[in-house]
């Protein structure tokens, strides 16, 4: 299987070692789905005069998930106690839309002891081989791997690696200040990035070792420990599950390593924990499902508070109107009583206003009469006065 270079990136980072550089490379299965194997290597490729090779389980390493590592497939040339740190990245190329491509990192230290590292449970393969799910497009499938090499022990018994430290004879005048500064840098920036990040950036990695099967059981142990010390909530993680499974299964071989009591209570978490981790799923989501549950009650009573408010308000108004409404109909009843009142008094006068009206008609007829008879009276009335007048003149000029 070719591994081809799809795109290189190097970062100097200011270190004159290429310690410090990383690089990229594609990995294009083409007839993935074809495939009839339990494991499948790529071939060896080369990243800044390291050597890799990824080692893909088409069919999972013991579990329902793509399994994939990255390792050092010329290990056993190596000088004894070789060592290589690097941190790494494998993607799992979503052809269709880049925004799911899976993408896991972790960090380190490759050896004699454990040459290839990586992810048992990288991706579920139901949904590797879901329809247009775009992690296989034509039968084929694509995993990149980008490689950072941070620090590295001699890579030759014949010619020591650029961060090596030279013996004492190449140590005096004649010693190329250059190279030590280099040494220096390389060691300042190793422990630097050793300071910043775990050895392990990811809990669901795994070694696969060139040793042998107490070594196999002593990591598992390592990792039992690791995970043991995990809160019950990391677990939701159907990856951690399985590798806590996977786990649990090797040490159920190897309960020598434990004291007697310990190795009872391994062998009963071995039988219920996928229960256990089953009933507290279904807990948790019990629990937030309630939650859920009781957050929209809060909001719907809250809702309902404000509703019930508006309508006090909208209530103490309504009554407030109906009470100015029955004291308008009385001041109306009142005001219609005085009207009717007012109607029969009219009706009363209107009718002597009628009898004096007919009799001031009547009388107005006789006005001129009597005005004459007033004229005729007034002229008799003048002339028996003088008459009057006369008569008394008579007997009292005497």
């Amino acid at each position: 299987m070719e591994v081809k270079e799809k795109k290189i990136e190097v970062v100097a980072e200011n270190k004159p070692l290429k310690d410090y550089e990383r690089a990229r490379r594609t990995w294009t299965i083409g007839k993935f789905t074809t495939l009839n194997v339990s494991k499948y290597d790529s071939n060896p490729f080369e990243i800044n005069g390291y050597t890799w090779r990824l080692l893909l389980f088409p069919k999972g390493n013991g579990v329902e998930y793509l399994s994939v590592y990255l390792g050092v497939p010329d290990s056993d040339s190596l000088p004894e106690r070789w060592t290589r740190t690097a941190k790494y990245s494998i993607e799992l190329i979503n052809q269709m839309d880049s925004t799911k491509t899976i993408k896991k990192e972790i960090i380190h230290q490759f050896s004699s002891q454990e040459s290839y590292c990586g992810f048992t449970s990288f991706f579920p393969l139901n949904k590797l081989h879901e329809r247009n799910s775009g992690y296989l497009v034509n039968g084929g499938c694509e995993i990149e791997v980008e490689i950072h090499v941070i620090h590295a022990s001699p890579v030759s018994s014949d010619k020591p690696s650029d961060s090596s430290v030279p013996d004492d004879r190449s140590v005096g005048n004649s010693v190329d200040l250059d190279v030590v500064e280099s040494i220096y840098s390389n060691a300042k920036s190793f422990l630097m990035s050793v300071s910043k990040e775990s050895t392990s950036v990811v809990t669901d990695a795994t070694c696969v070792m060139h040793s042998t099967k107490d070594n196999c059981a002593r990591l598992a142990k390592e990792r039992f420990n690791e995970m043991i010390s995990l809160p019950l909530d990391d677990f939701v993680n159907p990856e951690h599950e399985t590798l806590m499974v996977e786990t649990l299964s090797k040490l159920g071989d190897h309960l020598n390593l434990f004291s007697d009591e310990q190795a009872k209570e391994i062998m009963k978490l071995k039988a219920v924990f996928p229960t256990s981790i089953q009933e507290w799923r279904d807990s948790v989501q019990v629990k937030v499902s309630c939650q859920r549950f009781l957050s929209t009650f809060e909001k719907t009573k809250n809702l309902l508070e404000g509703s019930v408010k508006t309508e006090e308000g909208i209530k103490t108004k309504l009554e407030q109107l109906k009470i100015r409404e029955q004291e308008l109909k009385a001041q109306l009843e009142a005001l219609q009583n005085d009207s009717q009142r007012l109607v029969k008094e009219r009706l009363e006068v209107s009718k002597q206003t009628q009898k004096i009206h007919a009799l001031a008609e009547e009388q107005a007829g006789k006005v001129k009469g009597k005005e004459i008879e007033i004229a005729g009276a007034e002229n008799k009335l003048e002339d028996l006065k003088s008459i009057w007048a006369s008569i008394k003149s008579l007997f009292t000029e005497a």
